[in-house]
């Protein structure tokens, strides 16, 4: 009987997976949408690997994704559905890295605690990753990567945790958001070092040097022909009405959570959410700074996680402010919350490790599950529009060879400049929408 819990939340991982994977053999659709035929260039102008993975695409680069994305492309035809089962596998297998990292933290001793793993990373709420614009370096590369970087701290050998990290926190800075992990790294390695040199220990303190100054030039790498791009027509800053950046975060993360949308609850339970992560981040990094960051993994990954989410949950209020009321519910901004429930999860299993505690973790899990689980009607009806638009545009387009004809018919423009050159691309290698029809 006593392992009766760990089977039953491996049961719940299965489950889980296996929903989200038929949840996108079910709705995505083989014709690349808006932005994919930007991330496509590329390949479209048979460009290079390197130019590949330091592609810029709005404010961040594409990295590991892009690269990821060009090597199924070259198997599949450049089916896009591929490009959607990677991003959902690539998240279940973070969702793994993520149920070794609450081991790490001593959850294993009460498995029934571990299955708050699965529900977070299978959110039902981000489904536009999957059936929208796919991008396997927006959200699903960064969070599997994040993880690694995450296990990483805890590698009990110096030079194999030093270089981990550093070689995990290279791909990070190239590859979408994950480089705002870029920018805790050297923090922490900084903090390292100056705790080396106090110590005196000279050979500690020549590697914690050594990775600082591989991580310093990576980012020197990323800034070569980097350019500013706000993606978003009308960015200024400061808001006119600053007060607003506190609104559209806490509606950010109230909404993965899947609190009612634009109610007075939603904004009291976002600022209750942000001011625990300020918490734990505020925490977390004292303790690095008076106890050692390579004593303290814990609080290292702790303070990793829950300052990412708010840097990001930042440069979205500051980036989007300004497009409205339901800007902050954009369904792809809660792949890249995940780290906010991870830091918020494992913070309550470090409490809970006091039999007095363990009441957080155990109701924080029971909360995760109608919170996280079920999709609400208007995601719903989201992934309906994405799906029969995509499927109606891809008929209609075979069917006249005509971009606007089909933008009409499907009343779903599939992108918002001309691209009869990159269709003719398309069609002269019976790639993407015109792969030759599966036999049955």
């Amino acid at each position: 009987m006593r392992h009766v819990p760990g089977v039953l939340v491996a049961a719940l991982v299965a489950g889980l997976a296996a929903r989200q994977l038929i949840f996108v053999n079910r709705n995505a659709v083989n014709v690349l949408y808006w932005d994919q035929w930007d991330f496509y260039r590329p390949m479209f102008e048979n460009r290079g690997w390197w130019e590949t993975f330091s592609l810029q695409h709005g404010p961040h680069r594409e990295g590991l994704g892009l690269v990821l994305t060009r090597a199924i492309a070259l198997v599949s035809g450049w089916d896009s559905r591929w490009d959607a089962f990677a991003a959902c596998i690539i998240l279940i297998g973070a969702a793994v890295l993520g149920i070794s990292l609450a081991m790490r933290f001593g959850l294993s001793r009460r498995p029934i605690l571990l299955a708050a793993v699965p529900l977070i990373f299978t959110n039902t709420h981000q489904y536009e990753i999957f059936v929208g614009a796919v991008n396997l370096s927006y959200a699903a590369v960064p969070i599997a990567l994040f993880m690694a970087y995450c296990l990483a701290w805890f590698a009990h050998d110096r030079a194999w945790r030093l270089g981990a990290v550093t070689a995990v926190t290279f791909l990070l800075i190239f590859t979408g958001f994950g480089m705002f992990v870029g920018l805790l790294t050297p923090v922490l390695l900084a903090l390292e070092t100056l705790q080396a040199w106090r110590a005196g220990e000279r050979r500690h303190l020549l590697w914690a040097s050594a990775a600082l100054a591989l991580v310093c030039a990576a980012w020197g790498l990323f800034a070569r022909g980097y350019t500013f791009q706000p993606a978003v027509a009308g960015f200024h800053f400061p808001y006119e009405r600053p007060a607003e950046y506190a609104v559209f975060v806490a509606r950010m993360l109230g909404h993965f959570y899947g609190t009612p949308l634009l109610s007075a609850g939603e904004l009291v339970f976002g600022y209750c959410t942000a001011v625990l992560l300020v918490a734990i981040a505020a925490w977390n990094g004292i303790r690095c700074a008076l106890k050692g960051v390579e004593r303290e993994p814990r609080s290292v990954v702790l303070f990793c996680l829950s300052a990412y989410s708010l840097l990001f949950c930042v440069n979205c209020a500051i980036g989007r402010v300004f497009n409205g009321t339901l800007a902050p519910y954009s369904s792809r901004y809660v792949a890249l919350l995940i780290p906010a429930a991870v830091a918020i999860y494992l913070q309550a299993g470090v409490l809970s490790q006091r039999r007095s505690f363990l009441w957080l973790t155990l109701a924080y899990t029971a909360f995760l599950v109608p919170a996280t689980a079920f999709p609400r009607p208007y995601e719903v009806w989201g992934t309906r529009w994405y799906t029969e638009g995509r499927t109606t545009w891809k008929t209609e387009y075979l069917r006249t060879r005509d971009q606007a004809a089909a933008d009409k018919a499907a009343h779903f423009p599939i992108y918002p400049g001309n691209l009869d050159s990159r269709l003719k691309y398309l069609e002269e290698r019976h790639l993407n929408l015109f792969l030759p029809p599966e036999e049955p």
